[in-house]
């Protein structure tokens, strides 16, 4: 792998579109493996076990089963990328993302599907480290709403790419007998073909990020630097004291002055409306007034380059209030993703209103669906999201989307009484609303965590148990509403989401707006 790049600190740092590009493409294979497998991954479930009993639920688990891996290593990731750098992490993780569309696509037992689910889990860690990148490359904190939007809009347009591959490629002998014989390896196989065209994707990706993705880690590039410098010669005379030690009278006597970052939400700009108090960098304090959950274990002796040792890690619980946010938030969007192609796919149990069975769609029909959904995210995402969040402010967008968010799952069940000509256009207008409640919604909060982490250098850890707790919530989802949509119909599933979103409703009222102060005696201060 090519050596870390000479970062070089610029007065006017630029927005860093080229290397986010870079990192879209690693990004972009990742929700065209995920969504073209939950194209089909209903009747997958019914093939591969024989039996349509309980296919819902099975097929939630094997949603479920890269979630519930990622609980177990993004913490782990993310620390691990706070010491060896962030690309090395997202390059292994698009390898073991690779090894498990293989064997996924070859399997013919419903435990060995699971299990490569579960292996691909294992080897991601590549959503809190991306994320941790995404904040690195922006030096202005007017850069990072556009920036953070970079993963929820990439998501969305492979997810384009991943539903209609998965629609139209799965069972290819079904649909292209002249070209792929049912006696070939297609007609062996018939999920392999978008898998392997996934796995390309993949290769790609990771051929583009080893060549031309930069390290963001400074510490790791720091580190990487000093183990390839030559050695010095040694003095011949060592002194008794070290000189740390013999300066540490004049370093107490004069102390360096504290460097601060400032927060997005504290930028002069007025696009967000509203600002809060500088943290501190290098010391890792909070404000006096706001209670500190010491998390037993997290604690680091990791020194920053200024020399500074972070002496613990503690959460506030501003930043624990948003990681639960995020976690709900994952719970309910995993849920729709998991819910929405059975209940497309699922037949009806009665004509008009049917709060029990589905729309009866084919899975060519659900492949059309998500790829439509898709290009709706995409829409919200670029012509919807600057401009609402511009306006409104980036806490304001939290706090009333969050409140109206169980509005996007409620009324699902209801699609069933549309009649036939109507019920595609009450399809896509849910689709709007889940994805313009989710897609303005997931930025805002990650902005608000990054700004209510206490320091920099411990952002990669930071992001990487807020994802996994997020992939807890992710792991669960798919098979309890799966087991609620089996044991109580549609409605009792998509009211069961709906549930969910109300409770993060709720949190807002022990929630509280960042508060405002005089950035300018605090900058004075630093």
């Amino acid at each position: 792998m090519p050596s870390p790049p000479t970062t070089r600190p610029d007065s006017d740092p630029k927005f860093p579109l080229y290397q986010l590009i870079v990192l879209a493409v690693c990004r972009l294979s990742e929700p065209i493996s995920f969504t073209s497998v939950l194209a089909y991954i209903y009747v997958y479930t019914k093939d591969i076990r024989h039996t349509s009993e309980n296919a819902a639920f099975y097929s939630g688990l094997l949603v479920s089963g890269f979630a519930v891996a990622e609980v177990l290593t993004a913490y782990h990731w993310g620390l691990l990328s706070d010491k060896i750098g962030r690309k090395p992490v997202v390059l292994f993780a698009l390898i073991g993302t690779a090894a498990s569309n293989l064997v996924f696509g070859f399997a013919t037992n419903y435990w060995v599907a699971l299990a490569s689910r579960f292996l691909g889990g294992l080897l991601n860690g590549n959503v809190a480290v991306m994320q941790t990148m995404v904040a690195e490359m922006c030096k202005k904190p007017e850069h990072e709403p556009k920036a953070y939007s970079m993963i929820p809009f990439v998501w969305s347009a492979g997810s384009i790419l991943g539903a209609a591959m998965g629609g139209f490629l799965a069972r290819p002998s079904d649909t292209w007998p002249s070209i792929f014989p049912e006696d070939g390896l297609f007609g062996q196989y018939p999920y392999l073909l978008p898998n392997l065209v996934a796995v390309i994707f993949l290769v790609i990706a990771v051929i583009q990020g080893a060549l031309m993705l930069e390290e963001t880690n400074e510490k790791a590039v720091s580190l990487f630097r000093r183990s390839n410098a030559p050695s010095a010669p040694a003095p011949e005379r060592t002194p008794l004291l070290r000189e740390s030690e013999a300066a540490a009278p004049a370093a107490t006597a004069h102390p360096a002055p504290t460097v601060r970052r400032t927060s997005v939400i504290a930028s002069e700009p007025v696009t967000f409306g509203t600002s809060v108090d500088l943290r501190r960098l290098s010391t890792a304090t909070t404000p006096d007034d706001k209670p500190i959950i010491t998390i037993t274990g997290l604690e680091s002796s990791a020194v920053d380059e200024s020399g500074d040792e972070e002496a613990s890690f503690g959460y506030t619980w501003e930043m624990v209030l948003l990681i639960v946010q995020l976690i709900l938030m994952a719970y309910h969007s995993m849920a729709y993703a998991s819910l929405l192609p059975t209940f497309l796919v699922d037949e009806p149990r009665s004509k008009g209103l049917d709060l029990q069975g589905g729309l009866g769609y084919t899975v060519r029909d659900v492949g059309g669906y998500m790829a439509i959904q898709s290009f709706i995210a995409m829409f919200v995402q670029v012509l919807i999201f600057p401009f609402f969040v511009e306006r409104v402010g980036i806490w304001k967008s939290f706090f009333w989307l969050t409140l109206f968010c169980p509005i996007a799952y409620i009324g699902v069940p209801f699609l069933t009484a549309l009649t036939h000509e109507a019920l595609p256009y009450g399809i896509y207008i849910d689709m709007f609303v889940q994805n313009f409640f989710l897609i303005i919604l997931y930025p805002c909060v990650l902005i608000l965590l990054k700004d209510a982490t206490p320091a920099l250098s411990m952002l990669g850890r930071v992001n990487g148990l807020a994802m996994a707790a997020c992939s807890g919530a992710r792991t669960i989802a798919p098979p309890v509403v799966g087991a609620f949509y089996g044991a109580g119909g549609s409605a009792v599933s998509w009211w069961s989401v709906t549930l969910l979103a109300v409770v993060a409703g709720v949190l807002l009222c022990f929630m509280k707006p960042p508060r405002q102060h005089s950035t300018q005696a605090e900058v004075s201060e630093a």
